[in-house]
């Protein structure tokens, strides 16, 4: 059994508000009349979690960040910290002379590893490469510099450096970005000073193109809320971040669909196509998700609380860190999905097909898993104390260093299981499951009579 994929996200620009900029957002909140974030954010579109996330100072993506700016008048730029004059009152810098171009001056502030590179010239594109490797390990911005420039075109000029991932905010002409982002795109552009590209995308506020889609994206969530349509067609529709509660899409097709971030509390998703959409973080709890086909689909750190999951088919989901405590998932299909660090505490998977499934650190205490097909599945350290596993199928399954106590093993099939330092079974349930073919790394292994 191996560690699956741990999701498959489309990765998106993020942005986070300056500790400035979330004082100014707070007052034109209070200024323009917003009683509170949750009436601001329902005014808005938008999941109650992505505003909260804007006042926190947490990333969210890049469209939302505009969204909520626009709405309280205010610039995205000089709420984010990314202008002129917004870095020279929040840092303490240095500044010099570029000596290759005297129309940009260059601001550095060690202790953040940031560089900002001003370029005087107006209608400039931008765009953000991710570079695999270490920030703190780059000992001289000008070789990033440098490489950066020299394969696109002299106007092309790194404005930001990110923290965790090496994040490179660059603007240029848009004929030297067009040709940046397709020597990249293309594989013909795979390092950058030596650190392997990642990913790449444009970022320009002024792109009519961006402000089109944007404004399409929000269009369709008021039309979807506004008129409840069975069986929409939404397949890879932007819904990220949306709030969509209580919405009825039973029966939609949105297939490799955008929600990521999305309210989705209450809504009506049952017999919905959702194979490959991006679930992440969405708020899913008490939705009726019965029969929906979610195979493949990214459900990680998704909130699945009292949802209703009854025949739903998750097979090879992630599900990594989702919170599903009494979910109903009785009759679901799991068959190879990720649900490690997920917590299924008092979840109800009466019949519920886990073969193959991750399930490595997963709370499951208290849970129902009466008559669930568990086989091959890895439930290394998972949490299975007060479980109820009679009739269960756990043949081939790792359940090494499980917590067992008081489970309820009876009638469960466990066969070449692995029990290897699980603990909460007493010596007269060892011995029995021994009989019943399950193996403990422990002690000898105990064949069952013929």
């Amino acid at each position: 059994m191996t560690d699956p994929s741990l999701g498959k996200k489309k990765k998106k620009v993020t942005i986070t508000a300056s500790l400035e900029g979330i004082e100014k957002a707070t007052e034109a909140l209070i200024r323009l009349g917003f009683d509170s974030k949750a009436n601001f954010a329902k005014s808005q579109l938008l999941a109650r979690n992505t505003v909260t996330k804007f006042f926190q100072g947490e990333p969210i993506q890049l469209d939302s960040f505009k969204r909520i700016c626009e709405a309280l008048k205010l610039s995205w730029q000089a709420i984010a910290g990314l202008t002129a004059e917004a870095q020279s009152r929040q840092l303490p810098t240095t500044s010099y002379s570029n000596p290759d171009s005297a129309r940009m001056a260059e601001q550095v502030q060690l202790a953040h590893r940031r560089l900002t590179v001003i370029d005087q010239q107006s209608k400039k594109i931008k765009a953000v490469i991710t570079l695999q490797g270490d920030i703190d390990s780059v000992q001289n911005w000008q070789i990033i510099q440098s490489a950066v420039k020299a394969y696109p075109g002299d106007t092309v000029a790194i404005t930001d450096i990110k923290q965790g991932s090496i994040r490179l905010f660059v603007e240029g002409s848009p004929e030297d970005i067009e040709r940046l982002v397709s020597r990249i795109q293309s594989g013909d552009l795979k390092t950058v000073a030596g650190f392997p590209v990642e990913d790449v995308q444009i970022l320009s506020d002024s792109s009519a193109d961006e402000s089109s889609a944007s404004e399409e994206k929000w269009r369709l969530v008021r039309d979807i809320i506004s008129q409840p349509v069975k069986k929409r067609h939404l397949s890879g529709a932007d819904l990220s971040d949306a709030d969509l509660s209580r919405v009825n899409l039973s029966y939609a097709n949105l297939r490799d669909a955008d929600l990521s971030g999305a309210n989705l509390n209450h809504a009506n998703l049952n017999h919905a196509n959702l194979s490959d959409a991006n679930l992440s973080d969405a708020d899913l709890s008490d939705a009726n998700l019965s029969d929906a086909n979610l195979s493949d689909a990214d459900l990680s750190d998704a909130n699945l609380s009292s949802a209703y999951l009854f025949g739903t088919n998750l097979n090879s989901a992630n599900l990594s860190g989702a919170y599903l405590f009494g979910t109903n998932l009785s009759g679901a299909y799991l068959s190879g999905a990720n649900l490690s660090s997920a917590n299924l505490s008092g979840a109800y998977l009466f019949g519920t097909n886990l073969s193959g499934a991750y399930l490595f650190g997963t709370n499951l205490s208290s849970a129902y898993l009466f008559g669930t097909n568990l086989s091959g599945a890895n439930l290394f350290g998972t949490n299975l104390s007060g479980a109820n596993l009679s009739g269960a199928d756990l043949s081939r399954a790792d359940l090494s260093r499980a917590d067992l106590s008081r489970a309820d093993l009876s009638r469960a099939i466990v066969a070449n299981a692995l029990f290897g330092g699980s603990i909460g079974l007493t010596e007269n349930m060892k011995r029995d499951l021994e009989r019943r073919g399950a193996i403990f790394g422990d002690r000898p292994h105990v064949l069952s009579p013929k």
